[in-house]
């Protein structure tokens, strides 16, 4: 239908209750009818009935305004037949409104309907979602963790430059804007089909997060280990809408938690070594000073010994105080130092006896 057709036989009571916010000029741009809605829109209080007062009280606020004229001076001229119309925006009083105008009849006495959409708080509303979506990029592409956006289909809608430089070790070097609508199974390409297969249907199919605490992916520069997280993106319904990766770079927490329980390997053995010879000490020696004890008593004997006898009692005591002191090193030791046994075969501790 036609906007002449709907108009054209509207009288100015029926356009002041109208339920939006118009006016109908004429070729000169001279209100000829105005909703309150429209009055309203220029600061203009209409009486309760149409009247002449109140259309010249708008034509004066309307002719005041400069840029508003001359945007319908300009649609005006343009719009020749009934039913075609022109769009543009005009601010008034820290306020948007898209303005669309369209021809009712055509000829010298030519007049045209304006209508106000006020679209302040929809720009405020895009503008503030716009800022909330700036701020959220910048917090992805500063956090130190790789980050992917996947919808229904795991095809990546985001990905953060942490993630661009996790793929770049991995020799995949790929932009976020390139990376749009791949599916996730193709990004590395190493991946095995059936890893990919396996989080769909854990996170799309059940609702889950999948986790692997240590993934392992060779480099030129030797092992990548990452911690994938990948959980489900639901919307209010909680309906399950696509899925967030996030990658957190552990190798070297890895290397040092290696390093740790080596550390923690090496204090075991020790102690277990100086619990041996806790009860070496305890379960040898005692015997051990029996002997030493007796054999050096022998050597004060006052009764006369063979010289073969005294060289046997004290290679006696000696080997008694070489192993005393084997004991002793053991109690002592506080760390663990190891030697050739046999060669290419089992090792023995070195306990420093030929300091």
């Amino acid at each position: 239908m036609l906007i002449d057709e709907v108009f054209v036989n509207l009288n100015a009571e029926t356009i002041l209750y109208a339920p939006c916010a118009l006016i109908v000029i004429d070729h000169t741009l001279i209100p000829l009818a105005c909703s309150r809605k429209g009055f309203s829109v220029f600061g203009v209080r209409p009486h309760r009935d149409p009247s002449p007062e109140d259309l010249v009280a708008l034509q004066n606020v309307l002719l005041s305004d400069q840029s508003l004229i001359s945007e319908l001076k300009n649609a005006v001229d343009r719009l020749r037949r009934p039913g075609s119309d022109a769009h543009f925006r005009w601010e008034r009083g820290g306020r948007t409104y898209e303005i669309s105008i369209g021809a009712l009849s055509r000829g010298d006495d030519r007049s045209f309907m304006i209508l106000f959409h006020d679209m302040t708080q929809q720009i405020q509303f895009e503008e503030t979602r716009e800022t909330a979506r700036r701020f959220l990029e910048d917090i992805l592409n500063n956090v130190q963790l790789g980050v992917i956006v996947l919808n229904r289909e795991m095809r990546i809608t985001n990905m953060n430059h942490k993630q661009e430089l996790f793929l770049q070790r991995l020799g995949v070097w790929l932009s976020w804007v390139e990376a749009i609508g791949m599916p996730m199974s193709e990004l590395v390409p190493n991946d095995p089909a059936e890893r990919w297969v396996q989080i769909t249907d854990t996170v799309l199919g059940e609702g889950k997060t999948y986790e692997e605490a240590r993934r392992v992916y060779e480099t030129p520069d030797g092992d990548l280990i990452l911690s994938v997280e990948v959980t489900p993106l639901k919307d209010q319904n909680g309906q399950v809408i696509g899925a967030i990766q996030v990658c957190e770079d552990v190798t070297e927490r890895v290397r040092l938690e290696a390093e740790l329980r080596e550390v923690e390997i090496v204090a075991e053995r020790l102690q277990a070594v100086k619990e041996t010879a806790i009860t070496v000490n305890h379960e040898v020696n005692n015997p051990l000073t029996t002997i030493l004890g007796a054999a050096q008593m022998l050597l004060l004997s006052p009764d006369g010994l063979s010289d073969k006898v005294r060289e046997r009692l004290q290679l006696i005591e000696q080997e008694v105080k070489r192993i005393a002191k084997v004991t002793q090193r053991l109690k002592d030791l506080d760390e663990l130092k190891t030697d050739d046994y046999i060669l290419d075969g089992p090792k023995m501790l070195d306990l420093g006896l030929d300091e």
